[in-house]
């Protein structure tokens, strides 16, 4: 009886089957999430040739694609008889991991013979990430009381 079992063990291992079964993803193997949040800062030259505008923009983000998102937010600045705050919303696009491409539509409101209006600008601007830290960009803003083109220098802290 014990050169049987002695026999039959190894026959008993090598016969069975094992299985095998994924375990779960950790979070950093996840895909990244199309839902973001931004928040932007940049400077623009007043109506008077002295004194600065800092707009700030900040909203919700979706991408759509790798390189397309599509956006909502609000600018804000810290000018009282600013025309250039008001909720906006547009599109991204990544040209490649160092130039990008966005267009805005912004309401904001204004005032002509006493009275407030409301109107639409339209705002196209690109950037182009020269090293780490350093950014060139380029923006065309059109709105109905005013229009500009603005190139500068951005730092990234």
């Amino acid at each position: 009886m014990r050169a049987v079992s002695l026999y039959a063990l190894p026959l008993l291992l090598l016969s069975t089957t094992s299985l095998a079964v994924d375990l779960p993803t950790l979070p950093s193997q996840h895909n990244a999430s199309p839902h973001s949040f931004f928040l932007s800062s940049g400077s623009k030259l007043g109506s008077s040739d002295s004194f600065d505008t800092w707009n700030i923009d900040s909203g919700y983000s979706y991408s759509i694609f790798d390189s397309l998102d599509v956006y909502i937010g609000a600018r804000l600045n810290n000018s009282h008889d600013s025309v250039d705050q008001g909720f906006l919303s547009g599109v991204s696009y990544n040209v490649s991991d160092r130039i990008s491409v966005k267009s805005t539509l912004r309401g904001y409101q204004y005032e002509e013979n006493n009275e407030k209006q409301g109107a639409m600008a339209a705002e196209i601007s690109s950037r182009m990430r020269l090293t780490e830290n350093l950014d060139v960009h380029a923006t065309f803003d059109f709105e109905k009381v005013q229009q500009g083109v603005e190139v500068g220098l951005g730092f990234r802290f």
